[in-house]
């Protein structure tokens, strides 16, 4: 069964109950309770590969090249980290790399 998040008017108190969605209903009829809506947000880790890759690129408020996402593949030697980073720090908005 779901879980649901109230809080109590009166006391600005938040809990957690267990119940159905018809119990949901019913519950809700309570004029002192209201449902509480949260996101269930949580961190995923692909070890650098394209989805962090995507999600720094999209947190990132600098706009870097002409705007889009390209991702990087694996670096294998540390010459394609040090090529990886000269880009990188040359990268400006409109200027050819």
């Amino acid at each position: 069964m779901p879980l649901y998040t109230f809080r109590n008017k009166n006391t600005d108190e938040q809990y957690d109950e267990v119940m159905s969605y018809e119990e949901l209903q019913e519950y809700l009829k309570q004029e002192d309770i209201e449902q509480v809506f949260k996101m269930n947000i949580f961190r995923y880790s692909d070890n650098n590969g394209i989805k962090d890759q995507e999600h720094s690129w999209l947190k990132d408020p600098k706009i870097e090249g002409n705007g889009r996402f390209k991702p990087y593949g694996k670096v294998k030697t540390e010459q394609d980290n040090h090529n990886h980073k000269v880009i990188k720090q040359k990268k400006h908005f409109g200027e050819k790399i």
